[in-house]
C-alpha cells in the first residue's frame, strides 16, 4: 500500500545532510589526529626496516655458517659497500648473493676483518668476538647490534651493545 504525502507550499524534500560547520569541524579533528600519529609513523617504519635488515643479515650469516660446514669451505662476509643507488651492501663469498640494506639502514661498525667460518662452522676470528652494528639513518640513536662469537653463534641485540650475548628478538 502506497502513501502520498500532501506538502503545503513549496516542495520539501526528506533528505538531511551536513552542514559547512559539521563537516569543518570532522576535518580539523582528524588533521589535529593525523599530525600527532606522523612522528609515531616514522619511528615505527625506521624500526621495522631496521628490524628487518638486522634479522635479514642475522639468518644469512646463520645460513652461510651452516654452508660452510655442508660445502666444507671457509664462508666470510666482506666490509660493506654502498652502492650507486644509495644502497649499502654486505657481499658474501660465493655462492652466497650480497645482502642489501634499506636506503635508511646504514652500517655504523663492521670489523677491518671480514666476518665469516671455516669448514667446521667455527668464527674465522677465533680469539674474539665480532660485533657488526646497524643503524637508523632516520634515527641515529636506534642502533641494533649483531655479534659473531668464537664458537660460531651468532646473536643479535635491539640495543647498542658490544658484544651482544642475547638474542633480541
Amino acid at each position: 500500500m502506497l502513501r502520498h504525502f500532501k506538502t503545503s507550499g513549496r516542495f520539501r524534500s526528506n533528505q538531511g545532510g551536513f552542514t559547512l560547520l559539521e563537516t569543518m569541524t570532522v576535518v580539523a579533528i582528524v588533521g589535529v589526529l593525523s599530525a600527532l600519529a606522523v612522528p609515531n609513523l616514522r619511528m615505527m617504519i625506521a624500526r621495522h626496516d631496521l628490524y628487518q635488515a638486522t634479522t635479514s643479515l642475522h639468518n644469512r650469516f646463520v645460513f652461510s655458517r651452516s654452508a660452510a660446514i655442508s660445502r666444507n669451505a671457509m664462508m666470510v662476509a666482506l666490509p660493506p659497500v654502498v652502492t650507486p643507488s644509495g644502497e649499502t651492501q654486505v657481499p658474501f663469498t660465493a655462492p652466497l648473493p650480497p645482502e642489501t640494506f634499506p636506503k635508511n639502514v646504514g652500517v655504523l661498525l663492521f670489523p677491518a676483518t671480514p666476518v665469516g667460518f671455516n669448514p667446521r662452522g667455527l668464527s674465522t676470528t677465533p680469539l674474539a668476538t665480532q660485533t657488526i652494528q646497524l643503524q637508523s639513518a632516520t634515527f641515529p640513536t636506534m642502533v641494533y647490534t649483531i655479534s659473531v662469537s668464537p664458537s660460531g653463534k651468532v646473536n643479535w641485540c635491539n640495543t647498542q651493545v658490544s658484544p651482544c650475548v642475547a638474542n633480541g628478538n
